[in-house]
This record gives C-alpha cells, sequence and structure tokens, in this order.
C-alpha cells in the first residue's frame, strides 16, 4: 500500500519504517548473518529475508513475529521476491541456484541451477593425443593433451550432454544429449554432420560399432536405438520394459550389445536379431556403466551399490565382485590388454584394479566431487577421468600420479570488476559465478 518500507542490514537485522513519518516501527531479529534481500507479500501483511547465514525467513509484518526458516541455499541469499498471488517465494544465492519455495508451507518446489561446466562424459580419441568432453554447458570440447588446451568447442545441444564416443577409425565424435537428440560431429573440422532423432527422453549413452558403421544409443525412454552413421536412419529400435537405459556398449566383434538398467540388471543383446538373450542378475541398485574386454569374453559393471562386477559373458556368471569404493559408481572403463580396470565414483575417487586378482592397485584422488566417466588411452598407459568438479584429469596408470588437470574457462573469467559501481551486488554475483 505504499505506507510501509522494510530495510535489510549488516548488523543482521531487518527495520520496518513509516514511510511517511520516517519512523521506526519494528526490528525484526533472527537471521545470525547479514541480511542481504527483503522483499513484502503482495498484500503487505508477510516479508521475507535474506542473507549471509544461507537462510530465508519469513515475518508477520503487524507482530513481528518469525514465521518460518527456509533452508537449502549452501552459500549466502543475494535476491528474494513473492509471486505476484503471494503463493510462491524465489530466492537467488551465491551458490548459483535459484530456489522456488511454497511460502505458506516453506517446502522448496524447485531448484534451478546456474551456470555450471559439470564434465558428464569423457572419451579418448584413437591417437591418444586428443580427449573429448560433453559437459554440462551443453558443448562437447575437445583437447589437445599435452598443453591442455581447449582445441574446439561444438555447439548445438539445447540441454546437457551427457555421453560422447569417438569412431574407432577417430574420424566421427557422437553425442547424446537431454535435449533428447544424438548428434554426429566431424573431428577434424568442427562440422556437425547430421542429428539424429527419435528417442523421447534424455540420451544417457551413445557407442560406436566396431567398424563405425552403426552407433547405438541408449535413454531414459526405455529404448536403445541401433542408427546406420550413412544415413541416419534408425535401423532397429530394441524396447526395454519399465526400466530407464543408463549405458550402452558393443561387443568387440560387434555382434553383441550390453546394456545397464534401473532395473539392476545387465542384458546382453544381439545385434543382428535385436532379441534379448541373456539378462545379468547380481547387482543390488542401478546399474550404471559396463564394457566389454578387448578379446569380448568378459563384461564389468559399475553399480549404485558400491561394487564392480566381473562377468563371463558365455554363461553369464559373476567371476569376481571388487568392493571399496565408499558411495555410488558411476563409470567403469576396461584398459586395452584386458588386464586392468578403472572405476569412477561419487566418493569423488577413481581406482584401477587387477582384473585377474580383483586387487585396487590405485586409489586416484584429486577430484573435488562425483566423477561421472573414465577412459583408458589406446595404448593403457594413460587414464582420463571427468567429474562434476567441473575438471578433467589425466593419470599416469602405472604410478597412479595426476599428469594434467584440464578446466573449461567460464565466460567471464579474468574479468575484473573490483571498484566497479552501477551495479548490484547480486548482478557481482552474477559475474563471479560466471567467472
Amino acid at each position: 500500500d505504499g505506507n510501509g518500507l522494510a530495510s535489510a542490514s549488516e548488523d543482521r537485522t531487518l527495520k520496518i519504517w513509516d514511510a511517511s513519518t520516517g519512523q521506526c516501527l519494528n526490528t525484526l531479529w533472527g537471521h545470525t548473518n547479514a541480511v542481504r534481500t527483503v522483499a513484502y507479500s503482495p498484500d503487505s501483511s508477510m516479508l521475507v529475508s535474506g542473507s549471509d547465514d544461507k537462510t530465508l525467513r519469513l515475518w508477520d509484518v503487524n507482530t513481528g513475529q518469525l514465521l518460518n526458516t527456509l533452508q537449502g541455499h549452501t552459500s549466502q541469499l543475494w535476491s528474494v521476491a513473492f509471486s505476484p498471488d503471494g503463493n510462491t517465494i524465489a530466492s537467488g544465492s551465491e551458490d548459483q541456484t535459484l530456489k522456488i519455495w511454497d511460502a505458506s508451507t516453506g517446502q522448496c518446489l524447485k531448484t534451478l541451477q546456474g551456470y555450471s561446466n559439470q564434465v558428464w562424459s569423457v572419451a579418448f580419441h584413437p591417437d591418444g593425443l586428443t580427449i573429448a568432453s560433453g559437459n554440462e554447458d551443453r558443448t562437447v570440447k575437445v583437447w589437445n593433451v599435452e598443453t591442455g588446451q581447449t582445441i574446439r568447442s561444438l555447439s548445438g545441444h539445447i540441454n546437457r550432454v551427457r555421453s560422447i564416443a569417438f569412431s574407432s577409425d577417430g574420424s566421427t565424435l557422437a553425442s547424446g544429449s537431454e535435449d533428447l537428440a544424438v548428434k554426429l560431429w566431424s573431428v577434424k573440422t568442427g562440422q556437425l554432420l547430421n542429428t539424429l532423432r527419435g528417442h523421447t527422453n534424455f540420451v544417457w549413452s551413445v557407442s560406436f560399432s566396431p567398424d563405425g558403421n552403426m552407433l547405438a544409443s541408449g535413454s531414459d525412454d526405455q529404448t536403445i536405438k541401433l542408427w546406420d552413421i550413412k544415413t541416419g536412419r534408425c535401423c532397429k529400435t530394441l524396447q526395454v520394459n519399465n526400466s530407464s537405459v543408463w549405458s550402452v556398449a558393443f561387443s568387440p566383434d560387434g555382434t553383441m550389445l550390453v546394456s545397464c538398467h534401473e532395473d539392476q540388471a545387465l542384458r546382453l543383446w544381439d545385434v543382428n536379431t535385436g532379441q534379448c538373450f541373456n539378462t545379468l542378475i547380481g547387482h543390488m541398485d542401478v546399474v550404471r556403466s559396463a564394457a566389454f574386454s578387448p578379446d569380448g569374453s568378459m563384461l564389468i559393471s559399475g553399480c549404485h551399490d558400491q561394487t564392480v562386477k566381473v562377468w563371463e559373458v558365455s554363461t553369464g556368471q559373476c567371476l569376481k565382485t571388487l568392493k571399496g569404493h565408499l558411495s555410488r559408481i558411476k563409470t567403469v572403463a576396461f584398459s586395452s590388454d584386458g588386464n586392468t580396470i578403472a572405476s569412477g565414483c561419487d566418493d569423488q575417487t577413481v581406482k584401477v584394479w587387477s582384473v585377474k586378482t580383483g586387487e585396487c592397485l590405485h586409489t586416484l584422488q584429486g577430484h573435488t566431487d562425483s566423477v561421472k566417466s573414465v577412459r583408458f588411452s589406446l595404448n593403457g598407459d594413460l587414464l582420463v577421468s571427468g567429474g562434476e568438479d567441473e575438471t578433467i584429469k589425466v593419470w599416469n596408470v602405472k604410478t597412479g600420479n595426476i599428469l594434467r588437470t584440464l578446466k573449461n574457462r567460464r565466460p567471464y573469467e579474468g574479468l575484473n570488476i573490483t571498484g566497479v559501481t552501477g551495479i548490484t551486488e547480486a548482478q557481482k554475483a552474477t559475474l563471479r559465478t560466471l567467472g
């Protein structure tokens, strides 16, 4: 109604003022750190405030009573606002998220992620000198291993890129995204060659056949699609009932395909007929990743149950269960000689295992968040890992040492805003999140 005014202060208080007289009507105490932002509800009956103490607080304007404390942000609050109907509240924070809250219950309804460049997938080019990464910022990036520099950034997806794969001859790069599409790129020029459409939900995984003529894609729509690379036509759709497909991989001879599922199973498919001929049961949670051994006789799988399993393909028998990770395993890979396994986990580590003994040879520490993807170089000397900490790390397999850390520059990285005037603290915070 324009009669009241609210102010927020670094002294941890809010004050309510009579706009006509300038008299302080009430001082609200409750925050434990500086209060950065405050807003009235549309009917002026409530106030919401945001603070460096990482909370929002709801207040009754008439009584000054604290109605609710909303917790969920992991850093200071820069901005709060009521919706026009007063039913919801929006809050923006240094933690790079926007949260939407139910004003009556204090429940967080939605979290919108700000700028991030988490690495969801990595792959080695057959030459061993180049790496590709699928990223949160909707791009595919191609890197020089030796220099750590980005060679090329491929744009075209309109949502995060979940999976990437090189063809065996290194000429083509495939990417699968949450925009429901699979894209094929020329490695030499960076040109978009084709966009494969047909999935009706997120594409979690892509894999080339050994001869490079076919691509498999696994999706949240509970299907696996087999694509002809030359024509871009979908040759077959393999239907999985009631279970998302998290990962797909071809056998070395290209006759079989393995898929990983939410229903705790792995499935083996005949590529020619499109029939599932075996289901491997043994994991106790979502199976996230699988890979064939180079000779095709064994399979490995990584699971949210914190284990890696080694399977015999011909019988479907579980040969070994590898334990040591402390959280959900997101990715596994075989070395080219078939003697070593790597696994990446939410516990922020990569483990290197002996296939013969099941012994953990190295625990590679250096990531500061979940590890989403691991791959060996073709000669087996190097291992690359990508994670939610926005970095790609290159490791020496024999010693377990980090050789290089690759990290994308953010859009405004290096821009000095010290002393800049004319922009708000919230705008400065936004610039900081962008580098």
